[in-house]
């Protein structure tokens, strides 16, 4: 049990240390478009990282202005456009594991935006997502 913990532990302050960004998009609109008419996804990216006695960052920068490059740098790698952020989420677990996360305390930041896909993008993964639901 004690060496499963450690792993677990190892591999986290590994990730955090990093500072790897986590991307999650949502493609299946059910045939539905945005506000104005234009086909639209949604994407949350995710960091994690490390501050030393709550408020002091330590490991994986989780700024405000990383979150944002992390974001569109990926919306940007698959032709995406006009980027508009939805929420930003700023989690701190100073009461984890008390005393312990006073000191070393755990955060994580997530940035959801809404963006349009590139056309031909759009079309693949909507035949893709048909192609699914036909399927079951």
């Amino acid at each position: 049990m004690y060496k499963h913990v450690l792993l677990i532990a190892i591999i986290s302050l590994s990730q955090i240390i990093s500072g790897c960004a986590i991307h999650s998009t949502a493609r299946d609109w059910n045939d539905l478009s945005g506000v104005d008419d234009s086909h639209r996804y949604y994407r949350t990216t995710t960091r994690v990282g490390m501050n030393l006695l709550v408020g002091i960052p330590l490991f994986g920068d989780t700024s405000i202005d990383r979150m944002v490059k992390d974001l569109t740098e990926s919306i940007s790698a698959e032709d995406g456009s006009r980027v508009r952020i939805v929420e930003g989420k700023r989690e701190n677990y100073w009461y984890g594991f008390t005393p312990v996360t006073w000191i070393f305390t755990p955060v994580k930041y997530t940035v959801a935006a809404e963006y349009t896909p590139d056309e031909k993008r759009y079309l693949d993964d909507q035949e893709q997502i048909r192609a699914k639901k036909a399927a079951k």
